[in-house]
């Protein structure tokens, strides 16, 4: 193969007549060619360039050409891009040598014998014209985006940030290097890295994490032979810091190629516990072994997996399983600059798949327990994984699964970097905020537990009507422990009569997919109100608030603030000092419901727990978050709805 031009224009050509990627061409191009680090540089910038600036070069192209660029060969349009890059986007290439250098090239690979000159009149007229062409006539054509995905990045930023987005994707990316900390410190390996002529600077916002520069090629670093690091962009490290891995856990990585994401994972985990990564190309499970062996972390193994195929043995086995599932691939469009010209009708399946996948793998997240004490274990870990910006292979999948599985929620996440929203459990790294790849991730918790209520008929596992020993039966076959820790039961002549069930944060109480004890209290009873015909029995008690839908034949238990007992213990009265309108405590515990009953009839217990017990002895829960700050305006419309009694000072005096 022939100079860095004709590298470029072949692989160019392989993309467009093959659907070959650009980057993995141009590896085995160069790998053959032999040609110098400066010429395979150089090919690479050509390509890349080309591919990054297609649609922007044929926009001045198509005004300069007497035929239409869509009849003329593919290798000379690809000629002509070549020499229409050179001259508008490198200053250091002569216009002469562009323009020549592009003639060759159609002279040896046209089949026209008068494409050269068509390519020689072309590159010519666009040197002369060039201080004086017409500005693109929008940013889709600009940065060399495909309409439609233009038009995505719009909707979903506003056009200012999304031209912002676009220009990025045109950007170089920067090679990122994860300190293997098993190995070496991250000083050390920087150190090492210097030794051997390599640019090093820390990442401003990851620890751990160096960007590289005059790197050539990483095989030849010692360094990377010895494991010292691996390459992996931010946000995909930053996915795996979010999911928690451990030492000593057992973790699933479902999609794994090429391996970073194991690798992240093993390297928090110290090398303690068990990584299983899997893919379903055999190739790949022989790359990601090798990476696992340079890098000393032997608590990963490898296996051949189809995500969407249920394997039996792996059922609720996994601390954490990891699902990095395909996806359009838009978020890393810097990297890979010829994947934005994806035709968007193939694209539009992938929710599917990712959906098969998702619901698969999620049944071998280990669920949550009670120990023989009675505390809860939490279940185990799912991280949704893609690296696209596109909602409807991202947040909208997530929502979908969710709806399809009660006992898995969103929990939020702490990580390091200037990230707002971690608390919803859900979050987009962006290459123009970020300087990351563009990149997606969910943490969802498997819980203990989801349970619907079935107005009249039962409660979760349990049916009104059934006996004792069916009831008791029924809590050895699903290994509930018996109350006060899990369900309350209580019988008429023998029979099943009131089911109940405190709010917890390993579960979830659903009613037609409504969350009982995780939606502001307003919202539920409204909710059930019109269920019922608008017929609601609101009662007043020394500790609580109780609200009876007779027609549903559920009952629902609020705690009330300020009330007797709480006032007298001690770290309550180092709340209200701290928190002068204590909605706080208001909006964590009295605007959610504590506990949920399904009976047959509209009789109520003295008090619906055992004697002495009050709910906030096992506490306290978490509750989800308000919508909003609560304002003087909505406290006083809710107040005299709910019962909720005024702040009251040090001395007992309400609060002005």
């Amino acid at each position: 193969m022939g100079n860095a031009r004709e590298v470029a224009l072949l692989a160019l050509s392989a993309c467009a007549r093959q659907g070959a990627w650009s980057d993995g061409f141009l590896k085995r191009a160069l790998r053959d060619s032999g040609m110098d680090s400066r010429d395979a540089a150089l090919a690479t910038r050509l390509c890349f360039g080309v591919l990054q600036n297609r649609i922007l070069l044929d926009f001045y192209l198509s005004g300069l050409s007497r035929l239409p660029l869509r009849k003329l060969e593919e290798r000379v349009l690809e000629c002509l891009r070549l020499g229409a890059y050179q001259i508008l986007f490198l200053d250091r290439v002569p216009d002469r040598a562009a323009v020549n250098e592009s003639v060759n090239l159609a002279r040896k690979y046209a089949k026209n014998p008068r494409s050269a000159g068509l390519v020689n009149g072309v590159l010519r007229g666009l040197v002369r014209q060039k201080e004086s062409l017409p500005p693109p006539p929008d940013a889709a054509v600009q940065y060399s985006h495909p309409q439609w995905l233009a038009d995505e990045f719009v909707r979903r930023l506003g056009r200012e940030e999304a031209q912002a987005l676009m220009a990025a994707d045109n950007a170089q990316p920067p090679t990122m290097a994860q300190v293997n900390t098993g190995k070496a410190s991250t000083a050390a390996a920087a150190e090492r890295l210097r030794d051997e002529g390599v640019g090093v600077a820390p990442h401003p916002w990851l620890p751990d994490c160096l960007e590289l520069s005059d790197t050539g090629s990483l095989e030849r670093l010692e360094s990377f032979r010895q494991g010292f690091f691996y390459i992996q962009d931010p946000a995909a490290r930053l996915a795996v810091l979010a999911a928690g891995p451990e030492p000593g856990m057992k973790v699933l990585d479902a999609c794994a190629a090429p391996g970073g994401k194991s690798f992240a994972a093993a390297i928090a985990m110290k090398n303690h516990g068990s990584i299983l990564a899997c893919d379903i190309h055999p190739h790949k499970q022989a790359l990601i072994q090798a990476g696992a062996e340079r890098l000393g972390l032997d608590c990963i193994q490898t296996q051949v997996l189809d995500g969407k195929c249920c394997k039996e043995e792996f059922l609720d086995k996994f601390d954490l399983v990891i699902a990095d599932v395909p996806c359009s691939g838009l978020g890393i469009i810097r990297k890979k600059p010829d994947i934005r010209y994806k035709a968007p009708e193939p694209l539009e399946n992938l929710p599917k798949v990712q959906a098969a996948i998702l619901d698969n793998v999620a049944r071998y997240v280990r669920p949550g327990s009670l120990d023989r004490h009675g505390c809860i274990c939490p279940g185990g870990v799912l991280l949704y994984a893609t690296c696209t910006l596109l909602e409807r292979e991202n947040e909208d999948v997530v929502r979908a699964f969710l709806d399809r599985h009660p006992n898995f929620t969103l929990e939020g996440f702490q990580v390091p970097g200037p990230f707002e929203g971690t608390d919803t459990g859900m979050l987009t790294c962006w290459p123009h905020r970020h300087n990351t790849d563009g990149f997606f991730f969910a943490k969802l918790r498997r819980l203990r537990a989801a349970y619907e209520i079935r107005p009249r008929e039962g409660f979760g596992p349990f049916r009104l009507g059934m006996t004792e020993e069916e009831a008791e039966e029924t809590c050895r076959r699903l290994g509930l422990p018996q109350a006060p820790q899990s369900f309350y039961l209580e019988y008429r002549d023998g029979r099943l009569s009131r089911i109940g069930l405190n709010a917890d944060e390993d579960i979830r109480i659903l009613y037609r997919g409504l969350e009982l004890t995780r939606t502001h209290a307003e919202d539920v009873v409204a909710a059930l109100s019109r269920e019922s015909g608008l017929v609601c029995d609101c009662v007043d008690s020394e500790l609580a608030d109780t609200y009876d839908f007779p027609e549903l034949g559920v009952e629902l238990w609020r705690e009330r603030v300020y009330h007797p007992k709480l006032l007298d213990r001690p770290e309550f009265q180092q709340l209200i000092a701290a928190l002068p309108e204590n909605l706080a405590y208001e909006q964590s515990h009295g605007w959610y419901f504590a506990q949920i009953w399904v009976q047959t009839d509209d009789f109520r217990t003295e008090f619906p727990l055992e004697p002495g017990r009050a709910p906030y002895d096992g506490g306290p829960w978490r509750s989800a978050p308000p919508r909003g700050p609560v304002t003087p305006e909505q406290m006083a419309r809710v107040a005299p709805k709910y019962g909720l009694e005024p702040p009251a000072g040090p001395g007992g005096e309400e609060r002005a």
